[in-house]
């Protein structure tokens, strides 16, 4: 079968970590005999515009693990989100005719509604199905307009399956537009993401928290609640890495709990330095006041870690139990304090937790499930 992928956006030269949860997915699939092809205009805010002094726009094609790509990058405008999406529309379209073309294609696979006018204007036109993935957590944010909502529910109608990234986010978005959404996971890479194969000798326990530096992301609870819980313990440590516009405040709370021995925050980290990271540390903590899902939690169990998180959505359909870690009331400091302290004095089995994340979120595993939904569709089409 010939898969279109249709993204919000897409790792890119701006960019290399943007969406990425959506290229891993595209490879899992390549990976498991699913020809993608990956097609979308990317819209390029002038924040990285400026931060990396480059102005390198239009069509790329490129091929990466076996999926072929072809981006239009264009400036994203300030202030003039229906103008963008607009341009956005007209983009795809000529992308998805172009392809097809020149190219079979059996069923398009959108990421976020956003992108979906495309995809049904191809639908019309091509009689070729196409279905949704949702991710975005602007619904549970109350971000998204009446106008918007009315546009999307004529997309998710005209799709053949509505897909959300966790079981919370299934039953919101069906409350929102009341039509069925199946659960699928993201995946991970555990080829990637796996334990230590040398183990370091460490006097200290060290959490890690790995996320955008803002306020949904919620990092300033996180260090009140690690200094209520260990501040008089210096052998225990918090790592941060992250960037975002809370960076400044972050910094100010550490230094007023005089906290600049146990916490740090690293910012911007790449792949391979988010590995090493979570390999030398001893417990993954999320503090997010909302998450459609959260790959940064299989990313880190997929290496051993047990995990502690917010019930902010998507956490509750990965952690599933006690043998991988906790759940704890959101915005609450006592609560993520207490549940540190007790992840501290647990021992956890990380090839236990692994073998978890293995068997519900790995590419094999996700691409199967999505091989199962796209064959039904294809053939009932």
């Amino acid at each position: 079968m010939n898969i279109g992928i249709l993204p919000t956006t897409y790792p890119n030269i701006y960019n290399n970590n943007s969406a990425i949860f959506v290229q891993d997915q595209a490879e899992a699939l390549v990976k498991n005999g699913v020809g993608v092809t990956v097609i979308g205009a990317i819209p390029i805010s002038f924040k990285y515009i400026w931060s990396l002094k480059l102005f390198k726009f239009g069509y790329f094609m490129s091929s990466k693990n076996g999926v072929e790509i072809k981006l239009i990058l264009y400036p994203s405008i300030p202030k003039l989100k229906y103008f963008n999406n607009f341009i956005r529309d007209i983009l795809n379209k000529n992308l998805l005719k172009n392809h097809y073309l020149n190219n079979k294609i059996d069923l398009i696979h959108v990421h976020n509604a956003t992108a979906g006018n495309a995809a049904l204007w191809f639908k019309n036109n091509f009689n070729i199905p196409y279905c949704i993935t949702e991710h975005s957590s602007a619904y549970a944010r109350n971000l998204v307009s009446k106008k918007k909502i009315k546009n999307f529910r004529n997309i998710y109608e005209n799709s053949a399956l509505n897909i959300a990234v966790s079981q919370v986010f299934s039953k919101l978005l069906e409350n929102i537009f009341n039509l069925n959404f199946q659960y699928i996971p993201n995946v991970v890479d555990t080829n990637y993401f796996k334990n230590n194969a040398v183990k370091i000798e460490k006097t200290n326990f060290k959490f890690i928290n790995i996320a955008n530096v803002n306020k949904n992301k919620n990092q300033k609870l996180l260090i009140q609640s690690f200094y209520k819980a260990f501040n008089n313990n210096v052998g225990i440590k918090l790592d941060i890495y992250g960037s975002g516009p809370e960076l400044q405040n972050l910094n100010k709370e550490i230094k007023r709990l005089k906290l600049e021995n146990q916490v740090a925050l690293h910012g911007f980290a790449s792949r391979e330095v988010v590995l090493q990271a979570l390999q030398n540390s001893d417990a993954f903590v999320l503090s997010s006041e909302y998450e459609t899902f959260g790959v940064v939690l299989i990313e880190a169990m997929s290496c051993g870690l047990p995990v502690i998180s917010t019930k902010c959505g998507g956490p509750e359909s990965i952690i599933i139990n006690d043998k991988l870690g906790l759940l704890v009331e959101k915005n609450n400091v006592n609560a993520l304090s207490n549940g540190m302290n007790d992840i501290l004095n647990k021992k956890y089995d990380s090839q236990d937790i692994r073998e978890y994340v293995i068997g519900s979120f790995s590419q094999i595993a996700i691409a199967n499930k999505l091989k199962v939904v796209y064959k039904e569709i294809i053939d009932a089409n």
